[in-house]
């Protein structure tokens, strides 16, 4: 499965990595390169991306997990709001509702199910 991500967030995210010089800026930035940009107006509305509301699970533990991927600036656990920069969130952004995926984690490997994207 190949990412998907509009060109407008592509633009966003391609230059906040190009300003930071971490391990996490890497690394979605390798992930960014393999997407397949479109038009805004041609990403269906259930893609996660950039402000996506995303419910998913590990199959593993089977507990669903809801957050808002978010810029960095914006991060706040404890409403849930996760930098688009965390791993997680570099393993969902450009997948679809109902995609089931694995992942290469810090923890490890994981098979990702996304189970309801809501876009705004």
């Amino acid at each position: 499965m190949i990412p998907v991500i509009s060109e407008s967030v592509y633009k966003i995210i391609y230059n906040l990595v190009a300003q930071k010089n971490v391990k996490e800026a890497r690394h979605l930035g390798e992930e960014l390169s393999k997407a397949k940009v479109v038009k805004d107006d041609e990403l269906g509305n259930k893609v996660v991306s950039l402000y996506s509301n995303v419910e998913f699970i590990d199959t593993s533990f089977n507990n669903p997990i809801r957050m808002q991927i978010v810029l960095p600036e914006e991060a706040n656990l404890a409403k849930k709001k996760v930098s688009v920069f965390a791993p997680i969130c570099v393993a969902l952004i450009g997948f679809k509702e109902n995609d089931i995926f694995t992942w290469k984690m810090p923890s490890g490997e994981k098979t990702l199910q996304i189970l309801k994207v809501m876009n705004t």
